[in-house]
């Protein structure tokens, strides 16, 4: 896990990320990320829109992407795994 000092997430910190978009669909609908390979990390800040503390601009490294997404690696207790995927127009580089 990705985090600092802080230590691991904390259930009740935890937030749903309302940009939050899976880069990929299965025939079904439903989406996911799978089979898309790590690349060097790259600094990166990304624009994250939280269910309580809304919208913030955090420093993360872009880890995986593809167009039109990247997998953003944050340390952020409210992430619960400490990454989320978001669309490139919320990412720019440092």
């Amino acid at each position: 896990m990705p985090y600092d000092s802080r230590g691991p997430a904390v259930p009740r910190l935890f937030q749903e990320v309302l940009n939050q978009e899976f880069p990929l669909a299965r025939k079904d609908g439903t989406r996911h990320a799978s089979d898309i390979q790590d690349r060097a990390r790259r600094p990166v800040r990304a624009r994250v829109v939280f269910e309580r503390d809304g919208e913030a601009y955090l420093d993360g490294l872009a880890q995986r992407w593809t167009r039109p997404h990247a997998f953003i690696v944050i340390p952020d207790p409210r992430l619960q795994i400490g990454a989320v995927w978001l669309r490139l127009e919320d990412v720019v580089p440092r």
